[in-house]
């Protein structure tokens, strides 16, 4: 078994610390207000509103968190979804709370820097047909309407259901890699079909992201499995030691998480599950991982769903990105 070593210098550009014009908050003032703060608990942030699909950016001061906001109970309405954003400096208290996107939209990736800009990317949704699209900012704090993008992923022969979503964003030297879920139907021993969801791979050097290489062109990079027969969805990739980690939500109806490695970010070899403590905010299911390293270990923020069927989001630390432990509840 492969195990992740320790953050490297290679970690990319997305976890990098910036420099932005959040309060002043000093490492003294910070380590004082840790002390005598209360410990962590999840679920570390709940809301009114369904919070889902957790991005993170680390920065001076604290951290940016982008994530799909479903307000109220209608899922089926565009209306219901936005990209939102907010700021904490401790996961303890959330401030500055916004709306980067138009109604409509779901999903947010990686942020990363691409040729001297920022790029978010996330999907529409949930109206026909769902497609990738992009934001960019100078500043993290002004973002332009949303762009598509890598449409022909819609046209793949196994990507049955043309939709395009989950985009995943990383930057390897020149070179912007993306991965993206498809679907199609499965047929099971009952003789009924199941929707599956499937990832396929894209690369790009084009600074506009309008020219792409569809890796996955013929059949996705990862499907159905004997632990998951409706397939894989919403994948972090971070660079860990000699090689890359994925953790991936596998599975939709038992959702939980599954890892794999590579060496050049376009072969995997899939590991296997991740065994994760259960706790009562996500006692149905959990997904939609996001990654970062914190000084020699690793932090984890997961999407759990709770018996309500309210999702909520919690911490998980760990020492190699393989075993995660969450924070108590």
């Amino acid at each position: 078994m492969i195990v992740p070593q320790r953050p490297s210098s290679r970690i990319r550009a997305t976890l990098c610390t910036l420099a932005l014009a959040t309060p002043i908050f000093t490492a003294a003032a910070a380590s004082e207000a840790a002390a005598s703060a209360p410990p962590l608990r999840n679920p570390v942030w709940t809301s009114v509103d369904n919070l889902r699909d957790p991005s993170v950016l680390k920065v001076d001061g604290g951290y940016q968190i982008f994530y799909s906001r479903l307000a109220g109970a209608n899922w089926a309405d565009p209306k219901s979804w936005t990209i939102a954003n907010v700021f904490t400096r401790d996961f303890r208290s959330f401030e500055n709370g916004r709306d980067v996107s138009p109604t409509g939209h779901a999903s947010p990736g990686d942020v990363v820097q691409w040729h001297g800009k920022w790029i978010l990317p996330y999907q529409s949704y949930p109206a026909q047909p769902t497609r990738l699209c992009f934001t960019v900012s100078d500043d993290l704090k002004e973002w332009s309407a949303p762009k598509v993008f890598l449409d022909e992923a819609a046209h793949l022969p196994w990507n049955t259901y043309k939709r395009v979503i989950d985009p995943t964003l990383v930057v390897e030297g020149d070179t912007l890699h993306c991965w993206f879920v498809g679907s199609a139907d499965f047929p099971q021993p009952n003789g009924k079909k199941l929707r599956a969801n499937l990832l396929g791979h894209a690369v790009t050097r084009d600074p506009k992201m309008e020219t792409w290489e569809i890796l996955s062109r013929e059949a996705p990079l990862l499907g159905v499995s004997e632990r998951a027969p409706d397939g894989v969805e919403n994948i972090m990739v971070f660079h860990t030691g000699d090689h890359w980690t994925m953790i991936f939500s596998e599975g939709l109806a038992r959702q939980h998480l599954a890892w794999a490695v590579s060496k050049d970010l376009r072969t995997w070899d899939v590991k296997g599950e991740i065994p994760i403590p259960p706790q009562k905010w996500m006692s149905r299911k959990h997904g939609a991982p996001f990654v970062w390293p914190e000084g020699d270990a690793w932090r984890m923020i997961l999407m759990g769903e709770n018996n309500d069927k309210r999702t909520t989001f919690g911490l998980l630390d760990s020492p190699d990105g393989l075993r995660w432990t969450p924070l108590p509840e």
